[in-house]
């Protein structure tokens, strides 16, 4: 099922590096990490939860798991 599916009910992933937010919509993430990625915003970047918070985080930063 594509992220971008209204199918897609969200994944675990790991995060592969950290990632410091550059904006009030991303959160941040530290490599190995595990988060769940809930859709894909757009191309590149995806809405995940990481601990208590809900954000866009960068597609290549992550792998599903």
């Amino acid at each position: 099922i594509s992220l971008s599916s209204s199918e897609f009910t969200g994944r675990q992933a790991r995060a592969l590096y950290d990632f410091t937010p550059e904006t009030e919509y991303e959160i941040g993430m530290k490599a190995g990490e595990v988060i769940w990625v809930q859709y894909r915003q757009c191309p590149g970047w995806l809405i995940a939860d990481v601990m208590d918070e809900t954000g866009l985080i960068p597609e290549s930063y992550v792998e599903f798991i």
